[in-house]
């Protein structure tokens, strides 16, 4: 079983996927394949800690989390949509820019959503083994998530925020399931 359980929906439901997600350029940096997992168009079924395990999916529309390469190749940009826009035209979107910083030794990305319309600069790196990600703008202490890949069809974004002792538990899943292209 995958990461999480995505609500049955006619594929024809979907906002079609892109399938044309460019390629990395080939002076990009290598570490473009650590975030190379998001090219691609995903259903997200979102789920929350509760009691040590993770709730079912979010009743209704999943939301939709498409991505590819920009900038020549050279950044991953990934677009995210509170609702598939397919069955919900009008739902809250937002847009990332994801560029390797060699100097820092660190992933710099800039958010931006219609809810909020506020520019936020978010870092990420591998620690322990795992992508984790921090935001520095505004400055967000209290905020980290991390990425585990379990297969190329699904991956899953994991949020924490400290307890009361400053530990980090989990709070929100999203879980990602690929949207095929079509038949080769």
């Amino acid at each position: 079983m995958g990461l999480g359980l995505v609500p049955a929906l006619a594929q024809s439901d979907l906002a079609p996927p892109r399938c044309d997600y460019g390629a990395p350029n080939e002076n990009a940096p290598e570490e473009l394949s650590q975030f190379a997992f998001l090219i691609g168009d995903y259903t997200i079924s979102a789920h929350a800690w509760q009691n040590g395990a993770w709730s079912p999916p979010r009743p209704g529309t999943p939301a939709r989390w498409n991505g590819y390469y920009g900038l020549e190749g050279m950044a991953i940009v990934d677009e995210w949509y509170g609702r598939d826009p397919g069955i919900e035209p009008e739902t809250g979107r937002g847009i990332n820019v994801r560029l390797w910083d060699a100097e820092e030794g660190e992933w710099d990305m800039m958010w931006i959503a219609t809810a909020g319309r506020q520019v936020q600069d978010l870092r990420a790196k591998v620690m322990d083994g795992v992508l984790t990600m921090w935001q520095v703008y505004p400055e967000r202490p209290e905020f980290k998530a991390t990425f585990h890949i379990e297969d190329e069809d699904h991956w899953a974004r994991i949020s924490y925020v400290p307890d009361e002792n400053g530990e980090w538990q989990p709070q929100f899943k999203l879980a990602a399931t690929r949207i095929p292209c079509g038949e080769e």
